[in-house]
């Protein structure tokens, strides 16, 4: 997949965490259930296990 910034190739991969992997416009450290507008769970992990997403990187950018 081509970065839509330089044209590049980026590298597919993975984020994987134990805790939910959500999309949010700022960090916030608290009150982690209550979702500001704009905000979703990108991924929730099972019972025991992780959570993850695919990601493209441009390590050129």
């Amino acid at each position: 997949m081509k970065c839509p910034y330089c044209g590049e190739t980026r590298e597919k991969g993975i984020i994987e965490s134990s805790e939910p992997i959500n999309f949010m416009k700022e960090v916030r450290f608290v009150n982690r259930a209550k979702k500001s507008l704009g905000e979703f769970n990108l991924a929730t992990p099972p019972l025991g296990g992780r959570a993850s997403i695919e990601v493209f990187l441009c390590r050129d950018c």
